[in-house]
């Protein structure tokens, strides 16, 4: 470790451990590096910017008895990888070490730039300065001018400027930060003079050490609640948010940069290592759609006011003396768990569990938080392997309602998906929870997924019509493929959507986007066609579409495609193939007029011979997530051929 002489102003590597000071700030432009003062026959930067905070620094502390401080953008040589990372593996045990810290705000009191008060600091909303404000012992902020602003802790019978009580700000950081107040003030010195703190630690009699360490504090805390506090805070790289966490959580792991986000996975593996808190599970949702992971993908996922906080013995309604550990393997994690089955009209849905997690709500200490684990093989009673849910969230669950609903929205705004549990039904077991999703359709054997595994994923019809109900079909602008009684027509990419936008173009109305259409023809009782597509409004763009499915007047559109009206359709002739071109590629705002319904997830369509409903929701394809069309038919006049006629229409989220 080096130290910075606070008269000198030159590198120097003690080789006893000397009382020093450090210093908490935001880098800015032009910092004095570790190149610019390491040759010591060379003269000092006096030109670059960051020389003045450096020189002001040594003088503050030099004033307060100190011959060495440590500063973080000069006393580390970062063009060496292996010291970069030794030095961020060691960093919050060199400010835990620290007799003293500084924190400079340049952004408050500031005569040249905009008024800017002491909650509204740049320092605050920085990753790295969260261990820099609870590791230290003595915490001092300092204004643009080196004014003394007040301690994080109080500080009585002090000499500093005359003043019996140093002014103790832990109530505003408290405010401003969401930590607790008791680690804000987990030291507090009985005297301001490193003198007397050094004669004291010489004669063995350190009066200083607290009855409680900080780590006794922060192991009080829960997993999920120190992430809340690094939820709002910023880092120039996205590996930053995990690196500058590593002091708090008390582990050590290789820095990797250019691993992106997947520094925080790595992160929380290294937790699991040493915690069995599950209120790492506990985050309310991801903030990168094509993350699957079973553990958080940034800090921000704990952003809810409602931190958790883990428990020793398990659920308060549980009377089980089972394991609630967490053993995490490369790949997965061995998990106890309180787990709830979840119903789907009244028949239990095999494929997912809720998983009640061994941790609490502060604000409300009779309920917990859930999760929603999906099985791996449903059919395998003996394999408990499961992974979380995508998109499935947060759930609160609370003993004395003992039946309740899980609802998550899916990737379309206005579909959700709606499970019913009930707490009686309980059981706890040790399960393995994937830390992602295994390959889809590499050991399942079925039909279904062998036909999915040929194709990309489109759109699947599944025929379920009487044999005596003579029927055909055509789509465009794809053929459809047949093989076994089902269907699968090729979707389209969604790189076309934008170019095949419909309807009035104005600002305050959708843009509907065309996808796909089928016909189907029933012998003697008419021909139905159905579209699907998705709707846009103009001020969201294209970032977060709606689905939506309407009913054709198909003699509308043969006789739009023709210029005149046809008596008969044939779904074999080329007029066929005309008119479902035109419903594909026209830009027309006419195109809504050959809609028989208003675009709808839920459409309802009658005629004399024929009643349509058509509802779309979402459904599961071996883990993705899928919107599923139902269409009912009813044949008037036609009792033999069954009440309804149910196709269901699949297709994936994806390519919406």
């Amino acid at each position: 470790m080096r130290l910075l002489n606070t008269t000198t102003l030159r590198l120097e590597s003690p080789w006893s451990s000397p009382v020093y000071a450090i210093l908490s700030h935001t880098w800015g432009e032009d910092e004095v590096l570790f190149v610019d003062i390491s040759d010591q026959l060379k003269p000092l930067p006096t030109s670059k910017n960051g020389f003045r905070k450096v020189m002001d620094s040594c003088e503050r502390a030099r004033q307060d008895g100190y011959n060495y401080i440590w500063i973080d953008t000069c006393c580390i040589d970062k063009t060496s990888s292996a010291e970069l990372s030794e030095a961020i593996n060691s960093m919050f045990r060199w400010y835990h070490r620290a007799d003293r810290c500084y924190v400079y705000l340049s952004d408050v009191n500031n005569p040249s730039g905009p008024l800017v008060l002491f909650e509204n600091s740049r320092w605050f909303t920085r990753g790295w300065t969260l261990q820099e404000l609870i590791a230290p012992r003595d915490v001092r902020f300092y204004d643009s001018q080196w004014a003394f602003l007040g301690s994080r802790q109080v500080l009585r019978g002090t000499p500093y400027a005359g003043l019996l009580t140093i002014n103790d700000l832990a109530d505003r950081i408290h405010e401003i930060t969401g930590i607790p107040v008791e680690i804000l003030r987990w030291f507090s010195p009985k005297s301001d003079s490193p003198l007397v703190r050094r004669r004291s630690k010489r004669s063995g009699l350190d009066k200083y050490e607290p009855t409680y360490k900080l780590e006794n504090y922060l192991r009080a805390c829960s997993t999920g609640q120190i992430m809340s506090w690094a939820a709002y805070r910023l880092t120039a790289r996205k590996e930053d948010e995990a690196y500058s966490l590593l002091g708090l959580f008390g582990v050590n792991m290789p820095l990797l940069y250019g691993e992106g986000r997947h520094a925080f996975y790595r992160l929380q593996q290294e937790i699991l290592k040493t915690s069995s808190d599950q209120s790492i599970l506990a985050y309310d949702r991801q903030f990168y759609s094509d993350s699957r992971h079973l553990l958080a993908d940034s800090p921000r996922c704990f952003a809810s006011s409602e931190v958790v906080q883990s428990l020793k013995d398990g659920p308060i309604f549980s009377a089980s003396t089972s394991s609630f550990d967490l053993l995490p393997s490369p790949k997965a994690v061995e998990a106890g768990v309180l787990m709830c089955p979840l119903f789907r009209q009244g028949k239990q849905d095999k494929t997912r569990y809720l998983a009640i997690l061994n941790c609490i709500y502060r604000s409300d200490l009779t309920s917990h938080p859930a999760i929603v684990l999906r099985k791996e093989h449903p059919d395998q009673d003996t394999l408990r392997t499961f992974y979380r849910t995508p998109g499935s969230g947060l759930h609160k669950v609370t003993p004395i309602d003992e039946q309740g609903w899980v609802e998550w929205a899916t990737v379309v705004d206005g579909l959700s998906n709606r499970l019913h549990y009930d707490l009686k039904k309980c059981f706890m077991d040790t399960i393995r929870l994937y830390f992602e999703p295994p390959h889809r359709f590499s050991d399942s054997p079925s039909d279904i997924a062998k036909l999915a595994s040929s194709y990309t994923i489109g759109m699947r019809v599944r025929l379920d019509i009487p044999e005596t109900q003579k029927y055909s079909y055509a789509a465009h602008p794809h053929t459809l493929q047949v093989k076994e009684h089902r269907i699968y027509a090729p979707s389209i990419e969604c790189s076309s959507w934008p170019k095949r936008f419909l309807g009035d173009q104005s600002p305050e109305t959708n843009h509907l986007a065309l996808f796909g259409a089928i016909v189907l023809q029933f012998d003697g009782m008419g021909t139905v066609a159905l579209s699907w597509g998705k709707s846009c409004r103009s001020e969201r763009g294209d970032v977060s579409p709606e689905p939506w499915c309407a009913i054709m007047d198909w003699g509308k559109v043969v006789t739009a495609a023709q210029g005149q009206e046809s008596q008969t359709i044939d779904l074999d002739s080329s007029a066929l193939q005309t008119a479902a071109k035109f419903l594909y590629s026209t830009h027309q705002s006419s195109w809504l007029s050959l809609l028989a319904t208003k675009p709808d997830t839920r459409v309802e369509y009658n005629t004399s011979r024929l009643k349509m409903r058509c509802e779309m929701h979402t459904a599961d394809f071996f883990g993705d997530p899928l919107f599923e069309m139902e269409l009912a038919v009813h044949l008037q006049g036609r009792s033999s051929f069954g009440d309804m006629v149910r196709l269901p229409f699949y297709f994936s989220s994806r390519d919406m």
